[in-house]
C-alpha cells in the first residue's frame, strides 16, 4: 500500500510540473486519441533551415526545409503508457515513477508498440522524422538551444558539460530520468526535446545532409543494408552540453536499446 501511495504521489507531482511547464510557454491545444493514448499537439506548418553551418560536417549542409502540419507527442512516452500498450516495463530507471519516459526500448519495439496504439485507436501513429523533430524542437528559433545559445540545466535535463554521466545541478535535480513535463515546453508546447532521453526518430541515418529530402519526410532509401541505423535526436540525461544542440545528429542500431534513448510519438492530421 505504501508503494502506490508513492507512487501516485509521483504521478501527481509530475502532473502538476507540467501543468505549470506548459503554463510558462503558452502551450498548444492538446488531445489524446484514447485513454492509454500519449497526449499530442498540432505543430503547425512551415519551413526553417535544418542543420548548423557551425557544427559537425554531419550536420551540413544547412539546407531549408518545409514541414507540412503534423501531430506530436507533448511529451516524451512514459513508463506507464508503455506498459498499458505492452504489458512490460523495459526501462532501467524508475526512480521517477511511472512518469518516467521509457527507454531501453529498441526501434524496432518502439515499431511494435505503435502499431498497437494504432489498431487500438485506429489513427496512423509513427515516429517523427528527423526534420519534424528538429522543426518542432527549434520551435521557430535558430539559437543552439531552444531557449538561448547557452545550455542550461533550468530548461533540461542533461549531464555534465564534457561528457557522459549525469548531474544534479540546480533545477534539475535528477541524476538520470526525470519526470515528463519537469522542465519548461518550447513555444509548440513540447516538453523535454532537449535531454531526459535521447529520441528515436524515423529516418535511416546518412554520414550528412547530401540529397536529403525538403519536404518534411523521412529519408529511408532502399539500401537494406542501412536500414539498421537510425537517426536518435535531443540527448540524454548523459548528454553533454553540446550533445543536446537543437542541431545536433546522433545514430544507434535499430536492435540494440540503451538505458538513454527513448521516443514520442507523431501521427499525421488524417
Amino acid at each position: 500500500m505504501k508503494k502506490i501511495s508513492s507512487w501516485l504521489s509521483l504521478i501527481l507531482c509530475s502532473f502538476f510540473l507540467a501543468q505549470g511547464a506548459g503554463a510558462q510557454s503558452g502551450s498548444a491545444a492538446v488531445q489524446k486519441d484514447c485513454e492509454v493514448c500519449p497526449e499530442i499537439v498540432e505543430i503547425p506548418a512551415g519551413s526553417f533551415n535544418m542543420g548548423s553551418a557551425a557544427g559537425l560536417s554531419i550536420e551540413r549542409p544547412v539546407h531549408q526545409v518545409t514541414v507540412p502540419s503534423f501531430y506530436m507527442g507533448r511529451m516524451e512516452v512514459t513508463q506507464a503508457q508503455w506498459t498499458a500498450v505492452m504489458a512490460s516495463t523495459p526501462s532501467a530507471n524508475s526512480t521517477c515513477g511511472p512518469n518516467c519516459p521509457v527507454e531501453m526500448v529498441s526501434w524496432d519495439d518502439v515499431q511494435q508498440y505503435l502499431k498497437k496504439l494504432s489498431a487500438l485507436t485506429g489513427k496512423k501513429y509513427r515516429l517523427p522524422s528527423e526534420s519534424e523533430w528538429e522543426y518542432a524542437a527549434r520551435a521557430g528559433t535558430t539559437a543552439t538551444y531552444w531557449w538561448g545559445d547557452m545550455a542550461s540545466h533550468a530548461h533540461a535535463n542533461y549531464g555534465s558539460e564534457e561528457c557522459c554521466e549525469g548531474l544534479e545541478q540546480g533545477p534539475d535535480t535528477w541524476v538520470s530520468t526525470a519526470p515528463v513535463g519537469s522542465f519548461p515546453a518550447n513555444s509548440f508546447g513540447l516538453f523535454d526535446m532537449l535531454g531526459n532521453v535521447a529520441e528515436w526518430t524515423e529516418d535511416v541515418y546518412h554520414k550528412d545532409y547530401t540529397f536529403a529530402p525538403q519536404d518534411g519526410r523521412a529519408w529511408l532509401g532502399n539500401d537494406p543494408r542501412f536500414q539498421y541505423a537510425r537517426v536518435v535526436r535531443g540527448g540524454a540525461w548523459s548528454s553533454s552540453a553540446e550533445g543536446i544542440r537543437s542541431a545536433k545528429r546522433s545514430q544507434a542500431i535499430t536492435v540494440e536499446p540503451t538505458n538513454s534513448i527513448g521516443f514520442r510519438v507523431a501521427r499525421s492530421l488524417q
